[in-house]
C-alpha cells in the first residue's frame, strides 16, 4: 500500500507478536484526513495509475471468514453478514473481475459467506492486544479450536469492538489487511483487521465522513465497517499475496482500495434521509469507491478512475 503508511507498518509489527512471524507485509486503509476528493479521481492528490507485478490474484471464489471479536451486537452482525452474503455478482463487486493475473485469470465476480462462517471471540487475548502477532493469533486459534476451517482460499476478518485497543487503530489506519505463514503451517492465510469504526467516527466513519449523522441501517459503526471491510477485500482479492508475491499495486496511489479511500462518489438519500451509495440485496449501503482500470489488461502505469459500479 501507499509508502506513506510505512509508520503505520513499523507501529503494528514492532508491537508485541505472539506468533512466530512479525508482519512486515501489512497494508493499512488510512484515517480519514478531512479532504473529500472529487468523484472519480484518486486519493492523496495522485495520478489515476496502479502497476501489475506479477503476483497472484484470487482465481476460485473467495469465502468470507469473520471472527467477531468483543461485544458485538446481534444488529451489527446481521448488517455486516448481510452485505457479505449478497455483494457476490453485484456490478459493485464486478469491478474486482477486471483484475488477473499471469495465467489470465480474473478474480472472480463470486462471494461465498453465511452466518455458518462467522465465530463469535469474546476477548480471548483481552481488550488491549499488544500488535498484529496477537490478531494473527486470534484466527490461529479460531482455526486450531476448529470453530473455523483451515481455507487457503479464505479472506479471515477480525472485526474489533470499540472497546478494543491496537497500536495505530484510529490514529494511523482503520484496518489493514495481510497474508501470514505463520497460522496455519504449509498455507499462506489472508487475514484482515478492522476496527468498528464507532470507536473513530471522524477518522474511520463513513456517515461521519460524509456528515450524515445516521446512517442507511441505522447503525453508524456497523455501516462504517462495511465501507473499510469492502476496502480490505477487494485488495486482498486483486493482491491477496501483498508483500509476499506482489500482484495488483503501484507506486501512485497504492492497492485498490488506497486509490479511492475516503471517495463516495454521488450520494443518494434513502426514505429517512440518510446517504447510501449502493443498493446490495433489499438493503442500503454507504462504501468507498474502488479503483476500475479503463482497460482489462496487466502491465504498468495502467491509468484508471474510481468507480462505485462497473
Amino acid at each position: 500500500m501507499k509508502k506513506l503508511l510505512l509508520g503505520v507498518v513499523l507501529t503494528v509489527c514492532l508491537a508485541s507478536c505472539a506468533l512466530a512471524q512479525t508482519n512486515s507485509q501489512i497494508h493499512a486503509a488510512r484515517v480519514f484526513d478531512g479532504k473529500i476528493t472529487p468523484s472519480g479521481q484518486c486519493a492523496f492528490n495522485t495520478p489515476c495509475f496502479i502497476d501489475y507485478n506479477g503476483g497472484p490474484v484470487f482465481e476460485k471464489t473467495p469465502t468470507i471468514y469473520i471472527i467477531w471479536y468483543g461485544k458485538w451486537t446481534a444488529k451489527d452482525k446481521s448488517i455486516i453478514d448481510y452485505y457479505f452474503a449478497h455483494v457476490g455478482g453485484t456490478t459493485q463487486n464486478k469491478i474486482n473481475t477486471i483484475y488477473t493475473d499471469d495465467a489470465g485469470k480474473s478474480v472472480p465476480i463470486t462471494v461465498k459467506h453465511s452466518t455458518k462462517n462467522d465465530y463469535h471471540d469474546n476477548y480471548s487475548m483481552g481488550k488491549n492486544l499488544g500488535g498484529d502477532g496477537q490478531i494473527q493469533t486470534i484466527v490461529a486459534n479460531a482455526i486450531a479450536n476448529h470453530h473455523l476451517p483451515a481455507d487457503a482460499n479464505g479472506i479471515y476478518f477480525v472485526l474489533t469492538y470499540t472497546d478494543v485497543n491496537l497500536p495505530g487503530l484510529c490514529s494511523s489506519f482503520c484496518g489493514y489487511h495481510s497474508p501470514s505463514v505463520s497460522i496455519v503451517s504449509g498455507k499462506v492465510i489472508k487475514y484482515s483487521m478492522v476496527g468498528n469504526s464507532a470507536k473513530c467516527p471522524d477518522g474511520c466513519e463513513a456517515s461521519r465522513v460524509v456528515g450524515d449523522s445516521g446512517s442507511p441501517n441505522n447503525d453508524p459503526g456497523a455501516d462504517g465497517t462495511v465501507s473499510i471491510m469492502w476496502h480490505e477485500f477487494s485488495e486482498t482479492v486483486s493482491d491477496p499475496d501483498a508483500g509476499l508475491n506482489n500482484a495488483w499495486r503501484g507506486s501512485y496511489c497504492g492497492e485498490t482500495g488506497d486509490c479511492c479511500d475516503f471517495i463516495f462518489g454521488n450520494l443518494k438519500k434513502d426514505s429517512n434521509g440518510h446517504l447510501y451509495t449502493n443498493t446490495i440485496g433489499t438493503k442500503h449501503f454507504i462504501t468507498q469507491e474502488m479503483f476500475k482500470l479503463k482497460k482489462k489488461t496487466r502491465g504498468v502505469k495502467l491509468p484508471g478512475v474510481c468507480k462505485q459500479v462497473y
